[in-house]
């Protein structure tokens, strides 16, 4: 196992933080938000908070994932981890944390993806390409949850986002 990729990110949504929580909390529907997810439901009798889980079939590869909120903050975030994948080759662990904050009369959303490879191959790997396949990802998850949230457009992968509002953090 190697060392920790985190790719951080952050966009503005025009509503008050109160809306952007209440879709951060559906976490069922992560795939109105999400363009890499095409459906997603969950799989245990706990629909929110620590232990909730979820599963989600993504658009690349046919590949699944089962997740669990491991961190939940009413009305700041919640922590995802992805504890099973099917088809999706090279991950060893990954995580995921969607928090949201007051800003004037709007919100920001900060999206922090941190994961681990399988072995040095795939370290190798993700350095050369899977890094980047990733952060579009999150680019796309940022951009599709701002777009949601403010609209109602239930987004994925053919939508068109607006990835200019999109900010690196480091």
């Amino acid at each position: 196992m190697g060392k920790t990729t985190t790719i951080k990110r952050e966009i503005e949504i025009n509503l008050p933080k109160e809306n952007v929580w209440k879709a951060l909390a559906d976490f069922g529907n992560i795939c109105h938000g999400h363009p890499a997810v095409s459906k997603s439901w969950i799989t245990s009798a706990q629909k929110e908070g620590v232990g909730a889980t979820r599963h989600c079939d993504f658009t690349m590869m046919g590949a699944t994932g089962e997740e669990r909120i491991i961190d939940w903050n009413e009305g700041k975030n919640v922590k995802v981890e992805v504890y099973e994948l099917h088809k999706m080759p090279g991950i060893n662990t990954m995580e995921m944390d969607l928090a949201v904050r007051e800003k004037g009369g709007h919100s920001v959303l900060t999206g922090t993806m941190q994961y681990t490879m399988k072995n040095g191959f795939f370290d190798i790997m993700n350095s050369i390409m899977m890094k980047g396949m990733n952060t579009k990802i999150l680019d796309g998850i940022m951009a599709g949850h701002k777009l949601y949230i403010e609209t109602g457009t239930i987004v994925n992968e053919k939508t068109k986002l607006d990835l200019t509002q999109v900010v690196t953090l480091k």
